[in-house]
């Protein structure tokens, strides 16, 4: 009886609190944006080494492992006339360990922060079509120095999304998207799609840069494919690599896809697992001209992800 009390008490402390948090949020999140729209998650990534390297590079026989720390929560959401703003703010620790240590060289970075907030407008321009605008500006960083704008990376999708379906369970969106960081512009096409099935068994997301398909086990469990891709640029000036080069900034990325299971607890809470392989797996260091001056790469490395999630319209 001491012990049913206890787990009332907590849901109401929970919903009180995320009452107190999401209050001006929507009651659904449309496609571009992740349902789960609050939650912590680590990823834990296994031992590696790179292949392409020489001998006098302090790689060289030196394994490493890595693991993601995440953590995010809403933004608030309002309107102005017609226009619906929303989103999320994604607080990230990469923690790096090598077998060897590596001293005063960009090849020993342990620790990379990234604060990524995702703002989406979206405005309706007729029955089903909606024009939507996604602005990511990012910082990254070892946090070693003191932040300047060349820790900055401006990104953003724009574009317009068309419903189908006789319940408009299918969405689909397209437009550029468009980056800014350390004085390149790099332009490419997206495309995002929000599906669910007439039955509400199966339902898909695709935009940049997941995607999820899952199949509904009756109510409180899911389970089926999901897959990111996982990149990190970061200011590496005043650093050189290994062969005295100046270095500009450096980049770090893994596509990850596996088989996850979602179980409901309580209410909006779910807890996700997660696994599979990361392939993929780069880590480039360019100069001030945006040229790669060295390439690392690794093979596929299993991974494993544990996900606790405050779901929104679900």
């Amino acid at each position: 009886m001491c012990l049913n009390l206890i787990n009332v008490i907590l849901k109401k402390v929970l919903s009180l609190v995320l009452l107190t948090l999401f209050i001006c949020l929507p009651n659904k999140f449309y496609a571009q944006l992740i349902t789960d729209g609050a939650g912590v998650g680590v990823t834990v990534n296994g031992k590696s080494s790179f292949e392409n390297v020489s001998t006098a590079d302090p790689y060289y026989g030196n394994k490493f492992s890595y693991n993601t720390y995440d953590f995010w929560l809403p933004i608030p959401s309002f309107k102005i006339g017609k226009t619906r703003i929303l989103g999320i703010i994604n607080y990230r620790v990469l923690n790096f360990t090598f077998d060897k240590n590596i001293e005063n060289s960009p090849n020993y970075i342990t620790k990379i922060q990234e604060i990524k907030p995702t703002i989406v407008v979206r405005r309706p321009i007729g029955k089903r079509w909606t024009a939507f605008g996604i602005f990511i500006p990012t910082i990254a960083s070892d946090f070693k120095s003191s932040f300047s704008m060349d820790d900055m990376v401006y990104d953003g999708i724009f574009g317009v999304s068309r419903k189908f379906g006789k319940k408009s369970n299918l969405e689909i969106g397209i437009g550029p998207h468009i980056m800014y960081s350390f004085g390149k512009i790099l332009i490419t096409p997206a495309i995002s799609v929000d599906y669910k099935s007439n039955n509400g068994k199966w339902f898909a997301q695709l935009y940049w840069p997941r995607v999820n398909v899952f199949r509904n086990l009756g109510n409180n469990t899911q389970i089926g494919i999901a897959g990111s891709i996982d990149w990190t640029l970061h200011n590496l000036q005043n650093y050189n690599n290994y062969e005295g080069t100046a270095i500009d900034y450096a980049q770090f990325s893994a596509v990850h896809g596996g088989l996850q299971i979602s179980q409901r607890l309580f209410d909006g809470f779910w807890l996700q697992l997660q696994g599979g392989l990361a392939f993929a797996n780069k880590y480039t260091l360019y100069d001030s001209n945006n040229n790669s001056i060295t390439d690392y790469k690794t093979k596929e490395i299993p991974y494993a992800k544990i996900m606790l999630t405050y779901r929104f319209g679900k």
